[in-house]
């Protein structure tokens, strides 16, 4: 069975990119990670989170404030649709942090087809949300795999709402202070955000899964399963795939011995059969 709650870290340079799925609730052990997250930058990527409640958001909170304590620079990327809706109704959601990119919901009519399309804050640096002449507005979205000439992707929720967290959170949407700090990292670690921030996948119904898409943890080393309040278990890939190997290897030897046994069996009842 799949874990509820799943945090795997993964440190390059100094920078830690850490990625959390699943469901934030009271079951989460957050602040046992701490120890873990070794660089003075955390990227967070929020793209398989899929609920969370007012224990999670409590919880949330306070890590984000344990890790403002250590002088961590943490920018969200990836943040799912749930993400958003927290960012929109917790004032402090992300603490201290920047959020650098997040998923928004698009549908197109004529094809039938939804998606969830990643888009940048800074896309939104030129408009100003504060005029009475203008408001943020969804950029236009083509649909993936579409086969229609004129494929008619909108933006499918309300704008007003669904970007309230950009002009509030710390300004981002013309704050150059991200800009500088992602300017300042290594190549390498440009590179890594850049394409954690840019890839996506999508299936053959045209929407774009959250589960299973690029992030910088398909190499890590280490995950850290938080299945319970006041366990952290550190699990290596290689043993994770372990038992369903030597399943696979026990099968075999079990179907051979049973094989071997019925063969046992028709060969005494033949020589019994001849004997008489």
């Amino acid at each position: 069975m799949a874990k509820k709650f799943f945090l795997g870290t993964h440190t390059v340079e100094d920078v830690t990119f850490l990625k959390v799925s699943g469901v934030v609730d009271e079951d989460n052990t957050l602040g046992g990670s701490l120890k873990r997250i070794d660089g003075r930058t955390v990227i967070v990527d929020l793209s398989e989170v899929t609920r969370i409640n007012s224990c999670g958001v409590r919880d949330w909170v306070n890590w984000l404030n344990d890790l403002a304590s250590r002088e961590k620079r943490v920018i969200f990327v990836r943040c799912s649709p749930c993400i958003v809706n927290q960012i929109n109704l917790v004032n402090n959601f992300v603490g201290g942090g920047m959020v650098k990119s997040f998923f928004a919901p698009y549908y197109c009519a004529r094809c039938d087809r939804e998606q969830l399309e990643l888009l940048q804050v800074e896309a939104f640096a030129g408009q100003d949300p504060q005029s009475t002449h203008d408001r943020l507005v969804a950029p236009p979205v083509r649909g993936s795999n579409c086969n229609e000439v004129r494929c008619e992707m909108g933006f499918d929720d309300i704008e007003e709402a669904y970007f309230a967290f950009l002009p509030r959170n710390a300004g981002q949407s013309v704050d150059d202070a991200l800009g500088e700090h992602l300017r300042s990292l290594s190549p390498t670690i440009q590179d890594r955000i850049k394409r954690l921030d840019s890839m996506e996948s999508g299936d053959e119904t045209g929407r774009t899964p959250i589960s299973g898409m690029y992030s910088p943890l398909t190499v890590t080393t280490t995950g850290v399963s938080l299945a319970g309040r006041d366990s952290l278990n550190i699990v290596p890939p290689a043993a994770a795939a372990e038992p369903e190997q030597t399943g696979s290897r026990l099968t075999a030897l079990l179907t051979a011995a049973a094989l071997a046994l019925v063969g046992a069996i028709i060969a005494y009842v033949v020589f019994v059969i001849g004997g008489n």
